[in-house]
């Protein structure tokens, strides 16, 4: 007996039998049996697909489209493009032309420490007069002291890559290599003329992520460096209205300020310091009836003469409001980048001395609020951006014939468009409420 259960258990437990009696795992009925000869697969750093027999090619080209988005979204791409962009417009302006507006910004730092008057026009240095502080004019210093063509280089790398980590800080990878990518050519025609509007745009920027963050010093510094190059950044401190610590943001801000405008008793005396204040003083009232491209530059063309300040002084106060408006909606992350943008194109279109350069932070703005806007986004929201965009960025440049030039008017291709974006976002921020979940506070 022992023997012929030892037989049938040899017997029952050979190989081919246990494979025999495995379990197959259930088929599904949509699964079809397998193929032969097996798909060979083709790929390559632009696409892939797969060739199942001689007679069939499948190019999937929606993985085309995906990886060439990727390609062109991809963060050390768009930097090396940025920093080559830089170098161009280097060697096209310093060798090739003359950046005259580095130029006054160099000379003003020598200026300065020889006690000489920043405000007076000298055709040697430059073909313009010195706007800024007597501040920046110190603060230039890393710029003018190494030669020339490298300061322009360097001046211009900052400016540059300011905006471009600013965008980085502020919003989620994918959108801000979209943004990244759409600021690139207003942030090429800043730096063509050596100007700072791209840095100014990225301290409004820090600014705001700063105080988002709870960083008070460091929103309150980046205000105070943005208020002595251009005095209107200085309505990011809106942004630390909201925040329960507002007393003491506002008081950072207030000292950061005081000591830049402080900063040049490191090299002239106090008396020196007041003439060169007093100086700036009636340069700026004495230019106070012109009116570059801005919203004033559309009350003179209608008729209404008033002076600047008092049209500035209302939008600023309509600024406050909204934010005071949609305080309890702060914890909105979409709404605070919406308003954001709000101040932005603010800072522009009532900038009465606005230039086409200026557009970058217009359109910085515009981006952001943009990318923030709900979604699916509607089309009258891409229509508007669309066009906005095209009339500012794009219709000044070379890529568009001089008959088209000469036929949209000036206005229409900058102040016009961007006080309509301005209006849009005002409506939008004042009458429509979002129903979204609130989201927290980024960092």
């Amino acid at each position: 007996m022992q023997s012929g259960r030892k037989k049938v258990a040899t017997t029952s437990g050979h190989p081919l039998r246990r494979l025999a009696r495995t379990k197959q795992p259930a088929r599904s009925p949509h699964c079809r049996p397998a193929e032969s000869p097996r798909p060979v697969v083709v790929s390559s750093f632009w696409f892939s697909y797969s060739v199942p027999t001689i007679f069939e090619v499948s190019l999937p080209f929606k993985d085309l489209k995906v990886k060439l988005t990727s390609l062109i979204l991809d963060e050390r791409l768009l930097l090396a493009i940025y920093v080559s962009a830089v170098l161009i417009v280097t060697i096209q302006r310093g060798v090739f032309g003359f950046p005259n507006d580095f130029a006054i910004f160099r000379a003003s730092f020598w200026n300065l420490i020889e006690n000489k008057d920043l405000y007076v026009l000298r055709l040697d240095q430059a073909h313009d007069y010195f706007k800024y502080s007597p501040s920046f004019a110190l603060l230039f210093a890393p710029f003018a002291i190494i030669p020339f063509g490298a300061g322009l280089f360097f001046w211009n790398l900052v400016n540059a890559l300011g905006i471009f980590f600013a965008l980085r800080w502020l919003l989620p990878r994918e959108q801000s290599a979209l943004a990244q990518v759409l600021v690139a050519l207003p942030t090429l025609r800043s730096i063509q003329s050596s100007q700072s509007n791209a840095l100014v745009a990225a301290l409004i920027i820090v600014a705001f992520v700063s105080f988002e963050r709870g960083w008070l010093w460091r929103g309150a510094v980046a205000i105070a460096l943005g208020t002595v190059t251009k005095i209107f950044p200085l309505a990011a401190l809106s942004f630390a209205l909201p925040r329960p610590d507002r007393v003491r943001a506002t008081l950072d801000t207030v000292l950061s300020t005081a000591i830049l405008i402080a900063l040049p008793l490191i090299v002239i005396s106090p008396g020196a310091l007041a003439a060169q204040y007093r100086s700036w003083g009636a340069l700026e009232r004495g230019e106070a009836g012109l009116v570059g491209s801005s919203a004033m530059e559309l009350f003179r063309d209608a008729g209404i003469t008033w002076p600047a300040w008092p049209v500035q002084l209302i939008a600023a106060a309509i600024v406050l409001a909204v934010l005071i408006l949609r305080m309890r909606d702060w914890n909105n992350r979409n709404l605070r980048l919406q308003f954001l943008g709000f101040v932005m194109v603010f800072c522009v279109v009532f900038n009465h001395r606005a230039e086409r350069q200026s557009a970058v932070i217009a359109l910085s703005g515009m981006v952001i609020w943009y990318l923030a806007s709900p979604q699916p986004r509607t089309a009258w929201r891409t229509a508007l951006f669309a066009i906005v965009y095209l009339l500012v960025a794009v219709s000044g440049t070379d890529l568009v014939p001089p008959a088209v030039k000469h036929i949209l008017a000036p206005q229409t291709r900058f102040s016009i468009p961007l006080t309509i974006v301005w209006l849009v976002m005002l409506g939008e921020l004042a009458l429509v409420r979002n129903h979204r979940p609130p989201m927290a506070e980024a960092g």
